[in-house]
């Protein structure tokens, strides 16, 4: 999440140094072909980086609902497992409470790994633009 907030950061103070640039070439007398081509790349630089942090926007929120997903499934399988301990001292073997804790553990297992392959994907789309296109690789 820290990576994130920084690159949050990084592209809110890119945008504040963009909006600087931007000004002094808006103003009048600032209006010849010359400052036509910066202003150009400037926009489209602003352009990028808001949608940089769009996506960046996207990304947070679904490993939000990953997390949430995680902590929900987290809470289920503590439960099934204080329920099975206590059967357990009572030594009263409850095949119901074993088949709830192992499908809580699944679903721990399955919202992990959503979590681990939004981080994933957040990576990638972070690390894109840095080393350029690329074929896309076949997800498991």
């Amino acid at each position: 999440m820290s990576e994130i907030d920084e690159l949050q950061r990084r592209i809110g103070a890119a945008l504040d140094r963009i909006g600087q640039g931007i000004a002094p070439l808006t103003s009048p007398g600032a209006g010849t072909d010359d400052a036509a081509q910066p202003v150009g790349d400037i926009a489209k630089d602003l352009a990028d980086a808001q949608e940089a942090r769009s996506r960046l926007q996207d990304q947070l929120a679904e490993m939000e609902r990953d997390i949430a997903r995680l902590k929900k499934s987290n809470d289920q399988l503590r439960e099934v497992n204080e329920a099975l301990r206590t059967a357990n001292e009572a030594q009263v073997g409850d095949s119901q409470l074993i088949n709830s804790a192992l499908s809580a553990e699944v679903e721990a297992l399955r919202a992990s790994h959503a979590a681990s392959q939004t981080e994933v994907r957040a990576i990638l789309d972070a690390l894109t633009p840095l080393v350029g296109d690329t074929p896309a690789t076949e997800e498991a």
